[in-house]
């Protein structure tokens, strides 16, 4: 009886001889090794009820996964379809497996002999998942950033670092809409100027943009078609076209505002500018015409006492 529990209590192994290598680092940030036993231990490792790790288990599959969706609400764009589609990709189990096998967890779990580790290694990387819901915040958000929001799902934000790539993401907002495909056509005008024009795979002409510079006529018709493609109706605009072409003016319009309003601004500080230059040079007058007339008092008084 006593060798059954024994052989049912955590005991040491060798599995941590390489614990010091750099490979656990970010495990060594967060977990101690009698902890990463702990929530590394199924409860089919145990004969009785009620141990093991079911309970970070379910705090990874629900509390951790929440705090990611928090995420993903307050700083992604997009409707909640497509954010419960991005969630879903960022926890589907094949990445988990990878995490798992990644992280080279599988020497420390410990599991009863009938249980098949390696078809339930996510089960394994959720237990990670639920122990970090226990952390301080700048770790969990340090483990967020770096173990989901990273570079391998950089491509479901439509993200490109150092860049962002705004026609990819207007481009993607029409195909979600209805399939068709958005591209940039550019020109020259007989003016000499170069035109940019935003393209649906239909031939149809979503708005265009005209500027001496090659590179701002592209930038300027990409940003008006993504101020377009934002409203929540886009589906309607992008299949009527009398629709398309007043929220087409009304973006013209906003933009034309701005304009004047950046150019009002900009002309009250040249004028603040100017006001104040002109008493600079009147104060500058000032005392010169004061150190004058001083100078001209000393010499009057000097030749008064010859």
């Amino acid at each position: 009886m006593a060798d059954e529990q024994n052989r049912q209590q955590p005991r040491p192994k060798d599995s941590f001889k390489d614990w010091e290598d750099p490979l656990y680092n970010d495990l060594r940030r967060i977990f101690s090794r009698a902890k990463l036993r702990e929530v590394l231990t199924h409860s089919s490792f145990y004969e009785q009820d009620g141990k093991g790790n079911s309970r970070y288990v379910f705090a990874g599959m629900f509390v951790f996964k929440g705090m990611v969706a928090q995420v993903l609400y307050r700083y992604f764009t997009g409707e909640g379809t497509r954010l419960q589609h991005v969630l879903g990709n960022l926890f589907r189990n094949e990445r988990l497996e990878r995490m798992f096998d990644e992280l080279k967890l599988k020497p420390f779990v410990r599991a009863g002999e009938k249980f098949d580790i390696k078809s339930h290694r996510h089960i394994f990387v959720y237990a990670i998942f639920g122990y970090v819901t226990t952390l301080d915040e700048d770790i969990r958000n340090w483990f967020i950033a770096k173990y989901i929001l990273n570079e391998e799902s950089e491509h479901l934000f439509l993200h490109k670092k150092r860049n962002a790539n705004l026609l990819a993401q207007a481009d993607a907002m029409v195909r979600r809409t209805d399939g068709r495909r958005l591209t940039l056509q550019m020109e020259v005008t007989e003016g000499g100027l170069n035109r940019a024009k935003a393209v649906l795979s239909d031939g149809t002409v979503l708005c265009e943009a005209e500027s001496k510079s090659w590179r701002y006529a592209r930038t300027k018709a990409t940003k008006l078609a993504l101020n377009m493609l934002a409203t929540p109706f886009r589906k309607e605009m992008l299949s009527n076209p009398d629709y398309q072409a007043r929220v087409l003016a009304r973006e013209e319009e906003k933009i034309a505002k701005r304009k004047t309003e950046i150019e009002a601004r900009d002309a009250a500080k040249e004028t603040l500018r100017l006001e104040k230059k002109a008493k600079w040079k009147e104060k500058v007058r000032a005392k010169e015409a004061a150190k004058r007339r001083k100078k001209q008092d000393e010499a009057k008084k000097r030749k008064g006492s010859q």
